[in-house]
């Protein structure tokens, strides 16, 4: 997985944290075809515990290797960073955001990712 390559390479030098916030395309909501052909059938988390337990299959199952939190149900870090459908950020020492990755998974870079990383670090 190319987020895993990127976060392997510069975790020394840079905090990087996925932050598990809503279901992208839960069952009881917005099902994608892809979805329901790879059997990936997940009613919206309607507790914090769900939440927590869906996140955590996710970190499983996608081998997410970067540390990983979970939004609050009542969606306080999606709401702040306006995070769905936007996916990738690099937020600097300031608590500045200096790269926003575009919208949804058409538009999904981790390359362009890379290339704010590097420029954070080199400034």
């Amino acid at each position: 997985m190319r987020l895993n390559e990127i976060y392997n390479v510069y975790k020394d030098q840079v905090e990087f944290l996925c932050i598990y916030t809503r279901e992208a395309h839960p069952a009881d909501g917005w099902q994608v075809p892809d979805n329901i052909e790879a059997g990936i059938i997940i009613p919206e988390p309607v507790t914090n515990e769900e939440r927590t337990d869906v996140a955590s299959s996710c970190q499983i199952n996608l081998d997410i290797q970067m540390p990983l939190l979970i939004d609050s149900i009542d969606n306080e870090v999606e709401e702040k960073y306006i995070s769905l459908p936007m996916r990738l950020f690099v937020i600097d020492a300031d608590g500045k955001i200096t790269y926003t990755g575009g919208r949804g998974p058409m538009e999904f870079d981790p390359d362009g990712w890379e290339v704010a990383i590097k420029q954070l670090i080199s400034s």
